[in-house]
């Protein structure tokens, strides 16, 4: 399945969007659509309005405009979907809405007409002023027209359209790394590849399947691996992905490893206080790293643990002197801002599974 297909076809908020614009079609009402400028796979979005249009829309057409700056709203759709015949009745001391709006015996009250780029608020100001003229001289509201006006500003009144506003969520984005690491990758690790590409991305899906599409060289070295995907990946859209400093996708790896790496670390440590809790009493009480005294096993943090374990290694098999000695490791690289390194963490999750 394409990402495009998971992200329109799977997702939450992605399915309410498609819902709400389809129920807007359905009813033939007209809307003002706010989305991102880097809507995540435009043309997957696209087809699935139409996918769900064909189930209702009959004779109905759908035509998508992409928006000329610097014209006029009612000139333009004049112009574009209006016959040669419609276009030399027009007189210029009335305005476009009111001309077209007033004729039901043309072909634009078929449509279903989409204008896409709408980018300035003053362009989508005059755009609105048009559809309200236009629907306020329809003479049959269900036999006209319907807008959608896809723009990137949102308004807060439109006149009695329905007003749409889409936004990438982060639980979204979690969701479909998920997903995706569970179609494109293997074995024990994907949870890790998932939150890596989540965390190297941002609320970025597009960039997300691209870093999970590296496999295991994200999990080998994720930051050369990310600054490499974007500098030579792009979009869908074509457009390059934005190019992040080598500290800050530093940073966002290392998030990723505590996210996923401190419960790990946490659940070993609980288990195996509750599996040696009885050997562990016998050496206390100890201070810890901060000088306090510390008499219940329960209290003991990994680095005590390390010391009584290598202090008392008959107590405690070699496998588990050699699984705290990796926690530990690993809690200090995570507490001084380091990452651990690639076969370490997958030890880490195997030790967890075992």
């Amino acid at each position: 399945m394409s990402p495009g297909m998971i992200w329109w076809g799977q997702i939450g908020n992605s399915l309410r969007l498609l819902s709400r614009i389809a129920n807007d079609l359905r009813d033939r009402r007209s809307a003002v659509l706010r989305v991102p400028r880097r809507l995540p796979w435009r043309a997957a979005f696209y087809e699935a309005v139409d996918l769900r249009r064909s189930s209702f829309g009959g004779e109905r057409r759908l035509r998508r405009l992409p928006w000329e700056e610097g014209a006029d709203p009612g000139a333009y759709i004049l112009d574009k979907l209006c016959s040669e015949r419609v276009r030399a009745d027009y007189w210029p001391g009335q305005t476009y809405g009111a001309y077209l709006g007033s004729r039901d015996d043309i072909v634009l009250c078929d449509y279903y007409v989409w204008i896409t780029g709408i980018r300035r608020k003053r362009d989508l100001f005059q755009w609105l002023e048009f559809v309200t003229q236009y629907r306020q001289a329809a003479k049959q509201a269900e036999q006209s027209a319907v807008f959608i006006l896809e723009c990137e500003e949102t308004v807060a009144d439109a006149s009695g359209m329905d007003v749409i506003d889409y936004s990438v969520e982060h639980y979204d984005c979690r969701v479909f790394a998920l997903e995706t690491a569970n179609a494109l990758c293997a074995g024990e690790l994907r949870a890790y590849q998932a939150e890596l590409a989540l965390s190297l991305a941002g609320n970025d899906p597009e960039l997300c399947y691209a870093l999970l599409r590296e496999g295991e060289r994200l999990l080998q070295d994720p930051v050369r691996t990310a600054l490499e995907v974007c500098r030579t990946a792009v979009s869908s859209s074509g457009e390059p992905f934005p190019l992040p400093e080598e500290q800050e996708a530093a940073s966002a790896a290392w998030e990723a490893a505590v996210v996923l790496l401190f419960p790990v670390l946490e659940r070993f440590r609980m288990d195996f206080i509750k599996r040696f809790d009885e050997e562990l009493r016998r050496h206390l009480p100890i201070h810890n790293s901060n000088g306090d005294v510390v008499q219940d096993p329960q209290d003991l943090e990994i680095g005590p643990l390390y010391h009584i374990v290598t202090a008392c290694s008959k107590a405690f098999s070699p496998a588990m002197v050699e699984a705290i000695r990796l926690c530990r490791n690993a809690r200090n690289l995570l507490a001084h801002n380091k990452l651990v390194p690639y076969e370490d963490v997958r030890r880490l999750l195997t030790l967890e599974k075992s």
